[in-house]
């Protein structure tokens, strides 16, 4: 595919206004997510024009009349490509898109989501050592909200409940696996030492996923079961 490439004034720094050359204009907006044509509304280059750490930053405006909001597009200089030659490097702010979870999930832990988006927020960002320690924190609300909603213990002893104890007390067999296994990955994402270390945090969030699939199906499945009595 043939690059979009494009000739936009920015300032250099110790030199008046001068051409560069982008590599590509982005193809989303960076507060929306949005695709279409953005507007190029201004450029300023920083760091010494004459060496390869030179940074050129692009502002643009979102086509989207929902939208309409201002980012910045950072571009870099390859090594070899020449004074005027920048290639996109990323986009300010970083558009990110929640992760949505079911009318199920939400009502019996409506912290959970919350608290699951905002450490994948933190795993986007590279936050890497404190991301997993947050999703560890929202595998407990989801388990003891779960505990709570389904009165297999009563709030004040779920509320005293190290999460292990609380996963312990789940009749349902593969919430129970899935719950488990997630809770020691969490637990080396929070403790000094690693006790599963062919695992890491993406392992970590297929089991929450599992976990969140098979409360799903119990809240369902208890539901349609009160519904549809079997002497009726």
């Amino acid at each position: 595919m043939a690059r979009d490439t494009r000739a936009i004034q920015v300032r250099l720094e110790g030199r008046n206004r001068e051409y560069v050359q982008l590599d590509e204009y982005p193809d989303k907006c960076a507060a929306c997510g949005n695709g279409g044509q953005p507007k190029y509304l201004t450029g300023h280059s920083l760091g010494d024009a004459w060496d390869y750490n030179e940074v050129v930053e692009a502002v643009f405006q979102c086509p989207s009349n929902k939208c309409n909001r201002y980012y910045t597009a950072i571009y870099t200089k390859p090594d070899r490509m020449g004074d005027y030659f920048f290639l996109k490097r990323t986009l300010a702010p970083q558009y990110w898109e929640p992760i949505k979870f079911s009318d199920e999930i939400t009502e019996v832990s409506p912290r959970f989501p919350r608290i699951y988006n905002q450490s994948a927020i933190a795993e986007d960002f590279g936050l890497d050592e404190i991301a997993g320690g947050g999703y560890r924190k929202s595998l407990e609300f989801l388990i003891k909200d779960y505990l709570k909603a389904t009165k297999l213990r009563t709030e004040e002893q779920i509320k005293k409940m190290q999460l292990a104890d609380a996963i312990s007390a789940i009749n349902e067999k593969r919430i129970q696996a899935c719950a488990k296994r997630a809770a020691w990955l969490g637990n080396d994402e929070i403790h000094y030492e690693r006790k599963w270390e062919d695992k890491d945090i993406t392992n970590l969030k297929e089991l929450i996923k599992l976990t969140v699939n098979f409360v799903e199906s119990d809240i369902i499945a208890g539901r349609y079961e009160e519904e549809m009595p079997d002497n009726k």
